[in-house]
């Protein structure tokens, strides 16, 4: 629910300033206005520090949390921290040039830079060390003072060259050698052992990680009463100070005792024109979900109308969808209950995550039980597990319709399956309704159907989806009503110009002969559509008609529901085929690598497309976004941030 916010000014003694401001923070009530807003502010180095020492933690073995609650140890512990960790990445780094110089000059063995220095002198000769691609070592045209150490190594050939200069040879490029490998790898233990030091020294201050949660904690919620305070200003001299500020008009009797609190003055002010008013969104339990999930896309604008529980429901319903396994869904359902005993204390937006889970779960299963799909596996059509599943019920009664009504449809299947022609009912329409291929026996009409109705069933979601959407906005877009007339009569009017047969006529008995006036239904309603846009926005009304353009796409957008969900079941059907052709063990394990890996593609595709579908197509119609989020000054918590 979106609440109202209202401004007031705030007037009180400079001796009461900080006073104040501390309650107001302890109280969560105003969002105080900056009058001097400029770009986004760069957080104290204190919190910067913090903040990745805390990252730098996160990525250490868990240990026992110790408690401790002198702040003041912090400072120490979070330098201590980041110094240890930027020797390690510099051990780390040592480590890793030292490993490739070792593969540089190993070829070349084990040698003494004192020998060759007193070769040079004593024997009046440079010496120099060479590497060139391999082949090179076999070439006959080879200097006589070049000698061949080592050929192909790492896909190189190395040389020596002992010569009364020095001298270059063509393809071969020049080596420095400062370290030989016997030094290189005395390093590289030395190195070996300094990283496992600085580590598990890091690896002590694992169990400060909770201790510096609260302390970064403590350095926002002061950063944020400082920030507050400075937005007064100081009239009469500096005697008094006075702010401005937001309050959801619900809480007007708070802000009154707070006043009363704090000994200062509040007065409601006008807000001045094109001011931005913050958005404020009060929801608890699943509309909070819903809150959550909206925040990820934008703020909804100070005059919008609550989107969360809309979105949440949607996103809900295509997430399952375009999952559309009952196995799946129980897997996330199995792994929704083991986080939540793993942790136990969940609070908060880990908690609401873990709610959101375990309603797509829930949904994920009942939908894969209305379409009969469990792990993809191919269920005989008189399984009884399909025959309690609503897709059967939709294919028996898309059946029925064609058999009694003799239609194109069945003459094709007739030609197709000659001795459909005998059946007497549509059980026996149904049964005779098989092909063999290569020794099985299929049912063509059947999964005909259920891949037709899928399809269908995905166009009518997103039709109903976005009538749902114009129609709440229907106070402030009056063409609205147009374009849900045009949407109505475009769903009744396209199956008969393409001599189709919809949900509508097999299962809610709507006659095929209303869609001929379908087309009255679709230039009514976009006459409809242009008359009320010239009344409301006079001549930005001509461009009314446009808009089917807009509507026709965004409903065919939700055919992603049937491309993504029919895509996920074939995957899971071939997986399934390939481990049963196989050995047991190596089926196994092509059956849990190729669901695990379908199941995490499922997941991508169900989270992307199923808010994209609320974050764009729905949104052009009752979303006009842009907003400034209501961020009161108050103590931030753990528990509930």
């Amino acid at each position: 629910m979106r609440v109202d916010l209202e401004k007031f000014l705030i007037v009180g003694l400079e001796e009461q300033r900080a006073y104040f401001f501390e309650e107001a923070q302890k109280a969560g009530l105003i969002h105080f206005i900056n009058p001097r807003p400029s770009g986004t502010q760069e957080l104290p180095s204190s919190i910067q520090e913090t903040l990745a020492a805390i990252k730098i933690l996160r990525g250490l073995p868990l240990m026992e949390q110790e408690e401790v609650e002198e702040y003041e140890l912090a400072d120490n512990w979070v330098n201590e921290i980041l110094q240890l960790n930027q020797e390690l990445i510099k051990l780390t780094e040592e480590e890793r040039l030292t490993h490739l110089e070792i593969i540089r000059v190993e070829a070349f063995g084990d040698f003494s830079h004192e020998d060759i220095a007193f070769i040079e002198r004593e024997g009046k000769r440079t010496i120099q060390f060479f590497a060139a691609k391999t082949g090179t070592a076999e070439r006959e045209d080879l200097p006589q003072e070049l000698f061949v150490i080592n050929s192909n190594h790492h896909g190189l050939d190395y040389f020596i060259s002992i010569s009364k200069e020095s001298l270059q040879y063509d393809g071969l490029s020049e080596m420095q050698i400062p370290h030989t490998a016997s030094q290189l790898k005395k390093r590289l233990v030395f190195l070996k052992k300094e990283i496992r030091n600085v580590e598990h020294r890091l690896k002590d201050y694992a169990k400060y990680n909770s201790f510096l949660h609260r302390v970064l904690l403590f350095r926002f919620n002061s950063y944020h009463l400082q920030a507050a305070a400075s937005y007064s200003s100081e009239p009469l001299e500096g005697f008094l100070f006075a702010v401005t500020g937001w309050i959801p008009v619900d809480k007007r009797a708070d802000l009154r005792l707070l006043a009363e609190t704090t000994d200062v003055h509040i007065e409601q002010v006008a807000i001045e024109p094109g001011e931005i008013i913050p958005t404020y969104l009060e929801n608890t339990g699943y509309e909070k979900i819903g809150e959550d999930l909206v925040d990820i896309y934008d703020t909804p604008s100070s005059t919008d109308k609550d989107p969360s529980w809309w979105v949440l429901t949607s996103f809900t319903v295509f997430f399952a969808m375009i999952v559309g396994d009952a196995g799946y869904g129980l897997i996330f359902l199995l792994m929704a209950l083991f986080i939540r005993y793993k942790y136990a204390n969940l609070k908060g937006l880990g908690h609401r995550i873990w709610k959101l889970a375990l309603i797509l779960s829930v949904a994920c299963m009942a939908w894969g039980a209305l379409t009969a799909s469990y792990f993809g596996i191919h269920l005989d059509i008189n399984s009884p597990i399909r025959k309690i599943s609503l897709i059967h019920r939709l294919v028996e009664k898309k059946g029925e319709y064609h058999f009694y009504h003799k239609d194109d449809v069945y003459e094709e299947f007739v030609q197709e399956i000659p001795k459909l022609k005998e059946s007497k009912t549509p059980t026996e329409f149904f049964d005779n309704a098989t092909v063999i291929k290569k020794g099985k026996v299929e049912h063509p009409m059947y999964f005909r159907f259920y891949d037709n109705i899928l399809f269908e069933m995905a166009l009518m979601v997103g039709v109903i989806h976005i009538i749902l959407s114009l129609l709440r906005y229907l106070d402030r877009n009056w063409s609205a009503i147009g374009w849900v007339i045009f949407m109505l009569g475009a769903y009744l009017y396209i199956p008969h110009y393409l001599n189709a047969t919809s949900i509508i006529h097999f299962a809610f008995g709507v006659p095929k002969s209303v869609g001929e006036g379908g087309v009255y239904l679709v230039g009514g309603g976009i006459l409809v559509a242009f008359i009320l846009g010239l009344c409301q926005h006079r001549w930005k009304g001509f461009l009314e008609p446009m808009t089917v353009i807009q509507i026709f796409a965004d409903a065919m957008s939700y055919l992603r529901i049937y491309a993504l969900g029919l895509a996920g079941a074939m995957v899971s059907s071939t997986i399934n085929e390939f481990a049963s052709a196989t050995f047991f063990a190596i089926g196994a394990v092509l059956f849990i690598l190729g669901h695990a890996t379908n199941i995490v593609l499922s997941i991508m595709g169900g989270v992307i497309h199923g808010l994209r579908l609320n974050f764009l197509e729905w949104y052009h119609y009752s979303f006009e976004g842009g907003g400034k989020k209501f961020n009161p000054l108050r103590l931030i918590s753990k528990d509930k941030d």
